[in-house]
C-alpha cells in the first residue's frame, strides 16, 4: 500500500527547514540517533559462507538475518548477571 503525503505539510516543513538550517541547536540540544547500529565484519571461508548461505536459503531468510539470528540466540545463551 502506497503511502499518501499531505502535500501542504510537506511544503511547510520544507520551508522550516530552509528557515532554520543556518541556525545553531539549541543550548543543552543533544543529538540522539535511536536504533543506530553497528555493524560487524566477519571472515569466513568460501566453505562456511556457502553453508550459512545454504542454510538461510532452506529457511527462505537473507543470510544476514540468519547469522545475526544465529548470534542474539548465543548472547542469550552467554547472559552475564
Amino acid at each position: 500500500m502506497a503511502k499518501t503525503i499531505d502535500s501542504g505539510l510537506a511544503a511547510r516543513l520544507r520551508a522550516e527547514s530552509e528557515q532554520t538550517r543556518d541556525l545553531d541547536y539549541p543550548s543543552g540540544a543533544k543529538v540522539a540517533r535511536p536504533n543506530r547500529s553497528k555493524v560487524y565484519s566477519v571472515r569466513l571461508s568460501a566453505e562456511e559462507q556457502a553453508r550459512v548461505e545454504a542454510v538461510a536459503e532452506a529457511r527462505h531468510l537473507p543470510a544476514s538475518t540468519l547469522v545475526r539470528s544465529w548470534i542474539l540466540d548465543r548472547l542469550e545463551d552467554e547472559k552475564i548477571a
